[in-house]
């Protein structure tokens, strides 16, 4: 499987996407116009309902067109024609009717090809047909809007006729005529963008993948074979790149296995590299795409299974909303060509540096600093309970006068040994206790200073000072923890 294969129906439900894009926000515009230039109060809380699910609908659509993950370009005819009608919109040759009426027919043309792209999903694959059905949103309300505009059009035309308005009860009508859709649509309409966390765009994804590789292992025609994998190869390295970009480094203060989510993603995409050049009429080759499909569940089920509920208990709803937005930009800037690099350069960029080539630095993930404060905390205990035993025979052993008074080498390495402790607590959750981390600091610094001060002196063995300069070892790395905590958002939590 030497190329990657576009399948032309995937680039033209694509093309169809991007012109439903452009109809949208044309559609918000003509909101606005309409809005400015009714004085009906009842006609402006409505159009002003739908700006506001039309603002919102376009959000459905960004990210349909990202989870999609075919980018599609608006034909010029298509582009010029929405032009022209949005400066006739904002032109004074239209009446209020004929505008409303212009956007009732836009309503329409939305709402067909919503469904057009719909009933063609369900032709070209399940794959497609899963990524894009957050549309039904749009299709649904775009309808609902229709009809809506049948009373604003009905209202605008008799006084534009009469100069009086009709009867108000054509609003009764309406309503049922909407709720009549609802029923008929159901609950697909229930799921709006504004709610849509990174747990949601996630699963789709996971989804998505799923499905193609079940279309893979079914088909036995080797060009569909080739359309899927290459839709596939697109889906996971995007998904792999923009979660290392946006969800591994929020995850990695809370969750000590993060690492081994990374790896489970560089292996997932060396496995699709792999696959990317074999031949899928090979007698190997659906095997080879099982292995690929174990590899890849067990990065999902552990990502699912761990992940998921560690940032939905550690981030607010907010800022979990604003990482799905961040994760579809990264995902979009990667599949757009004119922004990125061909993917496959990217990947190859990504495995031969950014990890292990000095981009990767373990100072920035938790597992590490969690290390740390383990050791410290074990050199502690060793250190306390050394000396606390055998600093009489050190000190003969060395040939140096005895301590006048031993209690207080007891007292002090007591404290050294619940310190000890101490860092332990801080090693179970490095988002908290930063307040402990502040007194080790001063704690390790200050026995530092006493040491060399007497080693100095010479009242003091050289081998004592060896202690001294670990305190000081790791108080520095202590100020490198905080430093690195206070200049991320999500590290500096304090306790």
């Amino acid at each position: 499987m030497t190329t990657l294969l576009e399948d032309t129906k995937r680039i033209a439900i694509a093309r169809q996407l991007a012109e439903m894009k452009a109809l949208q926000t044309l559609l918000i515009a003509n909101d606005r116009v309409l809005i400015n230039g009714i004085s009906d109060d009842e006609i402006r809380q409505r159009l002003q309902k739908m700006l506001e699910q039309d603002e919102k609908n376009l959000g459905v659509l960004e990210t349909v067109m990202v989870q999609y993950g075919v980018k599609g370009e608006i034909q010029k005819s298509v582009e010029q024609g929405l032009a022209a009608i949005q400066n006739q919109m904002e032109s004074s040759r239209l009446t209020l009717f004929e505008k409303a009426f212009q956007q009732e027919l836009l309503k329409h043309q939305q709402t067909m090809t919503g469904i057009t792209v719909h009933k063609a999903a369900q032709v070209v694959g399940a794959d497609v047909e899963a990524a894009i059905a957050p549309l039904h949103t749009i299709n649904f309300e775009s309808r609902a809007h229709q009809e809506q505009f049948k009373g604003i059009l009905e209202i605008l035309g008799v006084l534009e006729l009469t100069g009086q308005e009709p009867d108000q009860g054509l609003w009764a009508r309406v309503e049922d005529a909407v709720a009549a859709l609802t029923g008929v649509v159901g609950s697909v309409v229930t799921r709006t963008d504004d709610e849509m966390i990174i747990r949601d765009v996630l699963l789709m994804d996971h989804t998505k993948s799923d499905i193609l590789i079940a279309e893979i292992l079914q088909s036995d025609d080797p060009e569909k074979v080739q359309e899927y994998f290459g839709q596939l190869y697109k889906d996971v390295s995007i998904h792999g790149l923009a979660e290392e970009q946006v969800v591994y480094p929020a995850l990695r203060p809370y969750y000590s296995h993060t690492e081994e989510i990374v790896d489970q993603t560089d292996g997932v995409i060396a496995l699709l590299d792999e696959l990317k050049a074999a031949d899928p009429t090979a007698p190997d080759f659906k095997a080879q795409i099982k292995r690929f499909r174990s590899a890849l569940r067990e990065h999902i089920n552990q990502e699912e299974r761990d992940a998921f509920p560690i940032l939905r208990n550690n981030l607010s709803h907010e800022q979990q909303k604003q990482m799905a937005s961040d994760f579809k930009a990264a995902k979009g800037r990667i599949q757009d060509p004119k922004e990125a690099l061909n993917l496959q350069d990217l990947v190859s960029q990504r495995s031969s540096n950014d990890r292990y080539k000095g981009g990767f630095n373990p100072m920035n993930h938790a597992t590490f600093w969690e290390r740390v404060f383990q050791t410290k905390a074990m050199i502690n205990w060793v250190e306390a309970i050394v000396f606390l035993v055998g600093d009489r025979f050190i000190r003969d052993a060395l040939q140096t006068e005895p301590l006048m008074n031993p209690e207080y080498s007891q007292l002090f390495y007591g404290l050294v040994f619940i310190i000890g402790i101490a860092y332990w607590w801080v090693s179970q959750d490095i988002t908290r206790n930063h307040d402990i981390v502040r007194f080790g600091i001063l704690a390790q610094s200050s026995v530092f200073a006493v040491l060399a001060y007497h080693t100095l002196l010479g009242s003091l063995h050289p081998l004592y000072l060896l202690s001294g300069v670990l305190d000081l070892t790791f108080a520095i790395l202590f100020i490198r923890f905080l430093s690195a905590n206070a200049s991320s958002p999500i590290l500096g939590k304090k306790s």
